[in-house]
């Protein structure tokens, strides 16, 4: 008896690190078009401190952040290009500066979380982690950060 709960023990362990590819869970799904865009807006903009160390959501206090606009362009299901709006918002979330309209970039799986980076450089535009695009960023207060998180206005 003892030696076939072993067995089943062994075979379930076994079997669940099997199934449990991380890899996976933190790449961008194959549902993404073969060729086409696919708009972003801000879903959320969290304000995090010592204090709030789950974040507060500040995108409805600014309405400025409703003009924020990314757009993630693909060529044969890759990314291959972006186009970053920043519309009204008074400041940007870069440290450098990207050119405007569309700018080669990929994205690199290899970096977990995934990093959409300008193609040539080492610049991130953005994060892809948990099926979302985000992008951390500081202003003026050190003690302050903050993260936008997008959702696709395409429908």
């Amino acid at each position: 008896m003892k030696k076939n709960i072993l067995i089943v023990a062994i075979a379930s362990l076994l079997f669940s690190l099997s199934a449990c590819d991380t890899d996976d869970r933190v790449k961008m799904s194959d549902n993404y078009p073969t060729d086409g865009d696919i708009n972003y807006g801000i879903r959320q903009v969290m304000q995090y401190d010592e204090v709030n160390i789950n974040g507060i959501d500040i995108a409805s206090k600014f309405k400025f952040f409703e003009t924020f606009k990314l757009t993630i362009h693909f060529t044969d299901s890759k990314i291959s290009g972006v186009t970053f709006t920043n519309g009204e918002v008074p400041f940007s979330p870069y440290n450098f500066e990207i050119p405007s309209g569309r700018v080669d970039c990929y994205l690199d799986t290899e970096a977990l979380p995934n990093e959409l980076r300008i193609t040539g450089t080492e610049h991130v535009i953005a994060y892809y982690q948990n099926g979302e695009f985000s992008i951390p960023f500081k202003l003026d207060c050190h003690s302050l950060d903050y993260k936008y998180t997008f959702k696709s206005i395409n429908q």
